[in-house]
């Protein structure tokens, strides 16, 4: 029986399931008997009842499978995580961060759940579909941050992957670009593949297309992607006239090929990110990108998981945090090109 079964049968709502599940007050002696029965019976692990004045907690737990996005993007989680400890804080709850890799799943849910945390915060930068399965582990109250779990019943704060492919294609529409190509992660992650998709979506709605083979596909690190890059162009491959790149490390490591291959940005190939980490506005040139606010991601998440805590039982509910483009100096402005040439 799953937890809306046990409700049923103790004719109780969901979320006094999850009271008595999580070791939460407010449910009678009796009532309480009756649903540890159940919970029991159907192999669910039942948190001992805290002591009412043990202050309040939310656990961030920041997974990675491979390291490459979330080490990668080092500033970009760093940031996230300042502003979940200062909404925290604000809130009233005691806040700490367990590290762990994929392979570590089960056995860190385990002693999480026996520190018993009000609720969990899940980085879900480099969840694979293999991982989906084990959220199931999480007992608390959870929401995943950087990953969207689109078709998955999860709670879940991301950036608006949508909007800001839109934006893209239509700022390299308006510069007047028509020779377009993507810089794909090897090792794509959720908001990767949400990104690509997005993006090929949106260059048709400016007329334009995105060809399979102007999709190169490299190591999502900043020196392998560098490499490969080079190595590409060295066996005489050619390169569209403005590439996108899945991520900011993506795109510096590529702006780092083409420099050394002699190539010039933008006069020769343009080149957009995503993330505006740090290193994007001080590259030379510095990097046109995408912008999200991890403070707002990471506050969001905060709040959305202290309603899911007070009213546990309640619909999943996910938040796209809006996106703005970044001009800056890596995309040429093709109008005056074209117009110098008439």
């Amino acid at each position: 029986m799953n937890l809306k079964e046990i409700a049923a049968a103790a004719r109780v709502s969901p979320s006094t399931v999850s009271l008595v599940l999580n070791g939460k007050n407010g449910v009678g002696a009796q009532k309480r008997a009756e649903i540890t029965r159940l919970l029991t019976e159907n192999g669910y692990s039942i948190q001992p009842r805290r002591d009412s004045e043990r202050p309040r907690s939310i656990c961030f737990l920041k997974f990675s499978r491979h390291g490459n996005l979330v080490n990668g993007n080092a500033d970009f989680v760093a940031n996230i995580l300042d502003a979940v400890e200062l909404e925290c804080r604000r809130l009233g709850y005691e806040f700490r961060v367990v590290v762990f890799h994929g392979d570590q799943f089960a056995e860190i849910i385990d002693k999480v759940h026996s520190n018993m945390p009000d609720g969990i915060l899940l980085l879900g930068t480099e969840l694979a579909e293999a991982d989906i399965p084990l959220l199931s582990l999480i007992q608390a109250p959870l929401v995943i941050v950087d990953n969207e779990l689109e078709h998955y019943n999860y709670s879940c704060v991301d950036m608006d992957n949508v909007e800001a492919s839109y934006q893209i294609a239509r700022y390299l529409h308006q510069m007047g670009h028509t020779d377009i190509g993507y810089l794909y992660n090897r090792m794509p992650s959720f908001n990767c593949a949400a990104r690509f998709a997005a993006f090929r979506a949106a260059l048709s709605q400016f007329r334009l297309q995105l060809p399979e083979a102007k999709i190169i596909r490299v190591s999502p690190s900043l020196t392998g992607t560098c490499q490969e890059i080079l190595d590409y162009l060295n066996g005489g491959g050619q390169l569209p006239r403005a590439l996108v790149a899945t991520n900011d490390t993506i795109a510096l490591g590529a702006l780092k090929a083409f420099q050394a291959f002699g190539l010039r940005v933008p006069e020769d190939i343009s080149i957009i990110g995503f993330d505006n980490i740090q290193f994007s506005s001080v590259s030379f040139p510095s990097l046109t990108t995408i912008a999200v606010s991890c403070r707002d991601m990471g506050t969001w998440a905060v709040r959305l998981l202290h309603e899911q805590i007070l009213s546990p039982g309640d619909s999943a509910v996910k938040i796209r945090v809006g996106v703005s483009l970044v001009e800056r100096e890596s995309v040429l402005d093709c109008r005056t090109e074209a117009a110098e040439e008439i």
